[in-house]
C-alpha cells in the first residue's frame, strides 16, 4: 500500500511539475481567448483586406489565421502550415470548395487538422466540415464553426 501511495504522490509531482513548465509559456485557454478576442477586433478590421469582384477567396490565409484559431485557441498560426489537398473548384450554385490540410505544433508533438471549405460569394458566407483532428485537446469548442451551417465571414471581422 505504501508503494502505491508513493508512485501516486510521485506521479502527481511530476505532473505538477509538468503543468508548471506549460504554465509559462501558454496562458489559460479562456485567458488567451479574451486577450486575442479584444486584440483582434480593431486589428481584423484595419488588416484583412477588402475581396473586390474580381479576386478570390484566400482559402489557405482563412484556415490558418481563422480556422485554427477558432478550433485550437493555444495554436500559434505563424508556425502553422497550409496547403490544398484540393485546389478550389466551382461545385455549383455560386459556391466553391477546397479542401485545405493544417499542419501545426502542439505542446507535445506535430498535429493536423483535415477541412473542407464551401465559400458562398453572393452572401460571403462559409462553411467548414472537420474531416480529421489528431489533435483530441478541442476542449473549448469552436466560437463561430458548427458542422454543417454557413457562417458570415463579415461577423468574424473578415473582410
Amino acid at each position: 500500500m505504501k508503494k502505491l501511495t508513493l508512485s501516486v504522490l510521485v506521479i502527481m509531482l511530476l505532473a505538477g511539475i509538468i503543468s508548471c513548465a506549460y504554465a509559462e509559456e501558454a496562458p489559460s485557454v479562456f485567458g488567451a481567448l479574451t486577450a486575442q478576442a479584444e486584440e483582434a477586433a480593431p486589428a481584423a478590421e484595419e488588416a484583412a483586406p477588402a475581396e473586390s469582384a474580381n479576386e478570390e477567396f484566400d482559402f489557405l490565409r482563412f484556415a490558418k489565421e481563422r480556422v485554427l484559431q477558432d478550433f485550437h485557441p493555444t495554436a500559434k498560426p505563424e508556425n502553422a502550415e497550409v496547403q490544398f489537398d484540393e485546389k478550389p473548384f466551382d461545385k455549383g450554385d455560386g459556391i466553391t470548395r477546397a479542401r485545405v490540410g493544417i499542419y501545426y505544433s502542439g505542446w507535445v508533438r506535430q498535429h493536423s487538422m483535415l477541412i473542407d471549405m464551401d465559400y458562398r460569394k453572393e452572401d460571403r458566407q462559409i462553411k467548414i466540415s472537420l474531416i480529421k483532428d489528431t489533435n483530441s485537446m478541442n476542449i473549448v469548442g469552436n466560437r463561430f464553426f458548427k458542422e454543417g451551417e454557413w457562417v458570415s465571414i463579415a461577423a468574424m471581422g473578415w473582410k
